[in-house]
């Protein structure tokens, strides 16, 4: 929102490359100032989500679901094997196109949520100050500890109605681009949903340590979606 824009405007988008971490988050630094960060494994599994999607859409394929397949065989992040896709499928200009949109709604809703979590107040170092500086990569794991408590169901389901507001407003604002909406966010949650389905006594991401149950979560992105909607835009 407008009168938001101000305390966020110069925070940080930082990557995680700490193997086997799907997680993101919104934090403090040491001297506290705010930060939002991303894993590089958060990524690449969005990247295959998008990617494996596109390609049952396009082509009629089931590569979403073998990938989940794959993950809970695995237990945890997962990289598919080689000709895991058909080559000539991998390069189709329709495909690699619904690809980039749904990859751009995925990783636009993880940004709009932790940037919600940080223009609603939740962490305390947002304040017009400017974002941090600079993170040492090797930090952020200490720095998570210093991000939202553990569980905090309110705070998490109000930064989805952030985040879904913040990823409609984006969209809204192309011009000439595909428009942005909360499909992709759907898409991840779905997906981390059924992969529980497949793995009911397994936490395999960081992230569902900190976040309510996408089942809970996706309502709540709807529900939201459609009263921006009947506002035409309004917050």
């Amino acid at each position: 929102p407008a009168d938001k824009q101000v305390f966020v405007r110069d925070i940080p988008f930082v990557a995680d490359p700490t193997p086997n971490e799907v997680n993101a988050f919104a934090a403090c630094d040491d001297q506290g100032l705010p930060l939002m960060a991303i894993s590089d494994d958060l990524l690449q599994v969005e990247a295959y989500i998008s990617q494996f999607k596109a390609n049952d859409e396009v082509f009629g394929t089931r590569k979403l679901d073998e990938y989940l397949k794959l993950l809970a065989q695995k237990g945890g992040f997962a990289h598919p094997p080689m000709g895991f896709v058909d080559p000539v499928q991998a390069v189709d200009g329709r495909k690699v196109n619904r690809q980039h949109q749904l990859f751009d709604e995925q990783v636009g809703f993880v940004l709009g949520h932790e940037l919600g979590h940080h223009h609603l107040g939740h962490l305390g170092c947002t304040a017009n100050r400017g974002g941090s500086r600079g993170v040492n990569p090797a930090d952020l794991g200490r720095l998570l500890s210093r991000a939202l408590p553990l569980f905090n169901q309110p705070n998490e389901l109000a930064a989805d109605v952030a985040g879904t507001k913040n990823v409609l407003s984006a969209g809204a604002r192309r011009q000439n681009a595909y428009r942005l909406t909360e499909n992709g966010g759907l898409l991840t949650m779905q997906f981390f949903a059924n992969l529980d389905q497949l793995t009911p006594a397994t936490i395999v991401f960081g992230f569902e340590r900190s976040h309510p149950h996408p089942l809970i979560r996706m309502p709540v992105v709807q529900q939201t979606a459609a009263a921006w909607r009947m506002t035409g835009g309004m917050w």
